[in-house]
């Protein structure tokens, strides 16, 4: 029997070492209509998903609490942050960090920068945080886009602030379990300890889970091959659980998650305020304008013309994002249309960029067979 062409196209990926392994889920109207676990993913695994975090945890806790008025847009660092005195942190809004235009760099190794027994430790996470704000900016808020994993470290600081709790406690609270997302959560760690000591450190998701994370890049700081524990080293060094990564998942759960955000979006369901989701990922509403935007909404990315990951034929109309693991996920809002790719093409080797390539191809043969 003849394999279906996406499967061929993601066979061959796995052949010519794109990935070693990967889930692909193609969502319509809510429903599935192709999905398939492909090389050590056949099994069913969980995924680092990196900066899909930003996303699906922060981004959406923020429409939370901007919906329960416990947080504005206009809000600035300085209003939620001590620490934040320098005269810019005056004019750094929410709306600059969830667009990237605060004017941050893109990212900094502050992990580096930690004395190696604060590394996962709380002290470890305030030494991060106050690094970021000490961090001078780039250019002026709201002048221009630079994609930032400063700006929402920050604003997952900000969120936990306004909640009243961490933020893997927010997600599994206000997110994962009211949408029975099951197999998303945060991975905590104890920091740099000894391969031969890690399977004393107690967690609920280590030794009888371990075999079904997919493996990441073999770490020349960690010195081992990550698996089941986050990627993102200042993720890491921060205890596991930050703004701007730290969430595994799996198709199936992000299926889940998206279903409802668009549904909110239509008006067909009330989780999420339909003028809230709106307000995030329109530009005809936000604050700011798409050129000084460059291709992020609140919270998310757009297709850029002509070169997108996302191929040609999601529609302008569309919002997505990726993660640095070889994880992506975009959605046709017009269409009501959904791709979810995850895999970890940085296994064994975080040099590998071949998914820049086969990204954009998988894409154009999944909008051309269910369009």
């Amino acid at each position: 029997m003849t394999s279906h062409p996406i499967d061929q196209m993601m066979e061959q990926a796995i052949e010519r070492g794109v990935f070693p392994a990967a889930s692909l889920l193609v969502g319509h109207h809510g429903d599935i209509l192709h999905e398939g676990n492909y090389g050590e993913a056949r099994g069913g695994v969980y995924f680092d998903v990196a900066s899909l975090t930003k996303p699906v945890s922060t981004t959406t806790l923020a429409m939370q609490l901007v919906q329960e008025d416990l947080l504005h847009l206009d809000d600035t660092l300085q209003q939620w942050l001590p620490k934040a005195t320098a005269p810019q942190h005056k004019e750094i809004t929410l709306t600059h960090l969830l667009s990237h235009t605060s004017g941050f760099p893109a990212w900094h190794p502050f992990y580096r920068e930690l004395p190696l027994d604060q590394v996962g430790t709380p002290e470890g996470k305030q030494h991060i945080i106050s690094a970021c704000l000490e961090e001078p900016i780039i250019s002026k808020p709201g002048s221009q886009c630079t994609y930032s994993d400063l700006g929402f470290i920050l604003l997952g600081e900000i969120v936990e602030q306004a909640g009243y709790a961490t933020l893997d406690a927010l997600f599994q609270n206000r997110i994962a379990r009211p949408l029975e997302m099951k197999d998303t959560f945060f991975m905590h760690n104890v920091g740099l300890i000894p391969k031969e000591e890690r399977s004393m450190v107690h967690s609920p998701w280590s030794l009888t889970h371990q075999k079904r994370f997919a493996p990441t890049e073999d770490c020349p700081w960690r010195k081992h091959v990550i698996q089941g524990e986050i990627h993102d080293p200042n993720a890491y060094a921060m205890g596991g659980v930050a703004g701007h990564a730290g969430i595994f998942s799996t198709t199936e759960d992000l299926h889940r998650f998206i279903k409802t955000m668009v549904n909110c979006y239509h008006g067909k369901s009330d989780w999420i305020d339909p003028k809230i989701v709106r307000q995030f990922v329109d530009f005809d509403i936000n604050t700011l304008t798409h050129e000084h935007m460059g291709t992020y909404v609140l919270g998310w990315d757009t297709p850029t013309f002509g070169q997108s990951s996302a191929g040609r034929y999601f529609s302008p109309h569309s919002v997505g994002h990726l993660g640095y693991t070889g994880c992506s996920m975009w959605i046709d809002l017009d269409k009501d249309f959904w791709a979810i790719l995850l895999s970890n093409r940085i296994h064994p080797d975080a040099t590998n960029e071949k998914i820049k390539a086969f990204r954009p191809r998988i894409h154009n043969l999944i909008c051309k067979t269910f369009m």
